[in-house]
């Protein structure tokens, strides 16, 4: 009887052990194709175009730099130049007397969002532009002046930070050292001339100021950098007693020239930013620059990430920094009030 016959299964089991390398060929290959997918999609994807900043500086030349308040603040908030987004600075250095054309050049590359102080700059974009983005730092009187409707409620393209006018205060604390105070001269750069309505408000403030403190005022306009060296002659032949200079952007201008003369010819006189203190003039008093252009830069985030401005109530700063040149007192014969150095945030000797 012939033995049953032996079947092997060698065959059978190699043929399984090639299914299954077979099949986690098939995994490996829909795994790779399933990461491969999305990344090539997502290479495929149009890059995103850079926002956009147009910025009018008053006295700092453009580009702006990298260490400066404003660039860093935006970096803190996310925004990398070059990288998501460009900035467009237009110096007006120099150039004021083109302020209107620089204003119209600006808005024509069409920002997302554009910067200005002070309020000369924000009337100078309100003038050519009523839908894009405005936002203030630090300007004066901005319901008044007709850039907003108010500040909880804006209304239209404006919006930031808003200051408010210490004339009053300013010429106080001037008093304190000069007590015999009777004749301020208004130190006034204005080129190009500032507005009708601007001077409406200045003389109302000066007026009530005066009246309240017991002193007469005068403007003395200076539209040429040679002005002002006619101007701190005549009040020195006239006997003034001070002078108010506020910040417009031709007398931050010519900051320098303008805290020089005051020694020379030995006028006291009060400004706005600390800056002019640092500089040599006797005494500033107004609110906090740097805690302003941070708050403004909130904005300009905001906006950038599609707040709308007539949403973004305005903020008006509120921190006020009083600095005191020492040395120009002790230059000027003047006796600061150990008070008065004391309520100082900055005394510089």
């Amino acid at each position: 009887m012939t033995a049953p016959r032996r079947i092997h299964t060698r065959t059978q089991r190699h043929s399984h052990s090639d299914c299954w390398k077979g099949g986690w060929k098939l995994i490996t290959l829909v795994g790779a194709l399933a990461i491969a997918w999305p990344l090539a999609c997502y290479a495929q994807q149009p890059k995103q175009p850079l926002k956009r900043v147009g910025m009018l500086p008053t006295f700092v030349p453009c580009p702006l730099n990298p260490n400066s308040l404003t660039v860093r603040r935006l970096v803190e908030l996310g925004w990398v130049e070059g990288q998501n987004f460009v900035l467009d600075c237009e110096s007006t250095v120099g150039r004021l007397d083109q302020l209107p054309a620089l204003a119209r050049e600006l808005v024509s590359r069409r920002p997302d969002v554009l910067i200005a102080s002070p309020f000369t700059f924000v009337m100078a974009l309100k003038r050519e532009t009523t839908t894009i983005p405005i936002v203030m730092v630090g300007a004066w009187e901005p319901v008044r002046l007709g850039f907003i409707t108010s500040l909880a409620q804006p209304g239209g393209n404006v919006t930031g930070v808003a200051w408010f006018g210490l004339l009053s205060k300013q010429i106080e604390l001037l008093k304190e050292i000069v007590p015999h105070l009777k004749r301020v001269a208004y130190i006034e750069g204005a080129n190009p001339p500032l507005p009708p309505e601007v001077l409406e408000i200045r003389n109302e403030n000066a007026t009530i100021t005066a009246s309240t403190l017991g002193f007469t005022w005068q403007v003395f306009p200076a539209a040429a950098v040679n002005d002002y060296d006619e101007i701190f002659a005549r009040l020195a032949a006239e006997h003034f007693d001070a002078a108010y200079i506020p910040s417009t952007p031709f007398n931050n201008n010519n900051q320098t020239r303008i805290c020089q003369l005051a020694l020379r010819h030995q006028i006291p006189a009060v400004s706005e930013l600390a800056g002019w203190a640092r500089e040599g003039l006797l005494l500033t008093y107004a609110q906090d620059g740097p805690g302003t252009v941070v708050r403004a830069m909130e904005y300009v985030d905001k906006i950038l990430r599609g707040a709308k401005p007539s949403d973004l109530p305005v903020e008006q700063a509120t921190k006020v920094n009083l600095t005191i040149n020492l040395k120009t007192a002790k230059e000027l014969g003047l006796a600061v009030p150990p008070s008065l150095i004391a309520r100082a945030d900055e005394v510089i000797e």
